[in-house]
């Protein structure tokens, strides 16, 4: 009886599990279809939608949450934009923007008029969980996909979710949920092949917390709202550096830095030496990989640095220098311009490094939107001697000045100067 008990069982597992795995799609997509909405960014003078994404009604019916860069052309420019829904029943309206996490790339819209159920906030299940992800790719309509909950991302800062599951633009921002249908990530990047990304739901739930509070009325001042964000985050990514304790590395005669938290990933990029080069070079570079996205032509967050050594017994003083200055510059990773940011102020000055002569310039420039935030760059090369060179670079953008120029200091007080 037992024997017929179990191969019962494993009849039902082997014949009808696929069967049972489809319908449970079906249910969650049929549950969740008329609280998923396409979010739309409409050129005024035109009335044509400029980008699209996706939202889901969450904590009330007339509310709403998406990702940050999916309404951001609106945030910048609210004189031009405006944005609308689009239900899967074809039906258009009017949003308001109401508050945003723009480090987590979350944002929160409001409707004048019930959307649906709301979605209820989850925590993650564990690693191997099926997970169902919803959206509007590519304008093409409402679509489900299935895929695999990889965890929380140890190297990332923010600890956005690794999702095993095909994400396509047009369904940033929309939910991604459990198998009891409760919202558990918000999509918001993909790499391809299979490789997709979720914000975690309990960001969410914060901003969520932070609206009930103020009767869910809107944010008097955007920016001044991103600036206190970012300037607050880029403080805690500081200070966390500091405080950790750092691998060392060696290059030429120098022990320096080099991961200074596990968000950083650090390479060698020297150039193979060969017989009739006239000098030998050893190229290091580190950095984070995670910017934070503030409009299509600009983001902040990165962090670069790089170590060079130089050293030669085949050229003559003189033309050693001249390649060595050639090799010194150092531009910053960032593409605002003149309509973001001032002018860079720059101050140079000599000093002594692990015992070694040395010339450091420090350069500021301030954004002229996001009031306290300042990309930063910092470049030493070590002077005064005939046939070796050492520079180190470190550029830092939308940041907290004064934070980064502690950071500057402390890696320049771990060098030390070895003999070969």
């Amino acid at each position: 009886m037992i024997n017929k008990l179990i191969f019962s069982i494993l009849f039902f597992f082997l014949f009808y599990a696929p069967a049972w795995a489809e319908f449970k799609t079906a249910s969650i997509y049929s549950n969740v279809e008329k609280s998923v909405y396409q979010i739309r960014v409409i050129n005024k003078q035109t009335g044509k939608k400029s980008s699209i994404g996706s939202g889901f009604v969450v904590v009330k019916n007339n509310i709403l949450a998406t990702n940050y860069h999916v309404v951001s052309e609106f945030v910048n420019d609210p004189e031009v934009f405006t944005l609308e829904y689009l239900s899967t029943d074809g039906k258009t309206g009017p949003l308001e923007l109401i508050d945003f996490d723009i480090v987590h790339d979350l944002a929160v819209v409001k409707a004048n008029k019930p959307m649906g159920t709301p979605l209820k906030i989850s925590y993650l299940p564990e690693k191997g969980a099926n997970l169902y992800s919803l959206g509007n790719p590519l304008d093409l309509g409402f679509t489900i996909i299935k895929g695999t909950n990889n965890g929380i991302l140890s190297k990332d800062e923010d600890g956005n979710i690794l999702f095993s599951g095909s994400l396509n633009p047009g369904m940033s921002g929309g939910p991604t949920l459990d198998e009891q249908g409760n919202i558990v990530g918000i999509n918001v990047a993909t790499s391809g092949n299979n490789i997709s990304f979720l914000v975690p739901a309990e960001y969410l739930r914060v901003v969520l917390d932070r609206l009930e509070k103020n009767s869910f009325s809107p944010v008097d001042d955007r920016f001044a709202h991103s600036s206190k964000q970012l300037r607050a985050n880029a403080k805690k990514i500081l200070n966390k550096m500091l405080n950790n304790k750092w691998s060392a590395t060696k290059i030429g005669s120098f022990i320096v830095p080099a991961e200074l938290d596990k968000s950083l990933r650090c390479w060698d990029a020297s150039r193979t030496p060969k017989k009739d080069d006239l000098y030998l070079s050893y190229f290091t570079r580190c950095s984070n990989e995670d910017n934070i996205y503030l409009s299509s032509q600009l983001d902040v967050g990165s962090i670069n640095y790089e170590y060079m050594w130089l050293e030669t017994d085949k050229l003559s003083p003189a033309r050693f220098y001249r390649r060595y200055e050639r090799v010194n510059n150092s531009i910053i990773g960032s593409h605002a311009t003149k309509r973001d940011v001032t002018n860079f102020f720059c101050h140079t000055d000599f000093t002594k490094i692990a015992g070694q002569d040395f010339k450091t310039t420090v350069c500021r420039r301030d954004y002229l939107k996001y009031t306290g935030l300042s990309d930063m760059l910092f470049t030493t090369a070590m002077v005064g001697k005939k046939n070796k060179g050492f520079i180190f670079n470190l550029d830092l953008t939308g940041t907290d000045a004064s934070t980064s120029l502690k950071l500057f200091k402390h890696m320049l007080e771990n060098f030390k100067w070895v003999k070969k």
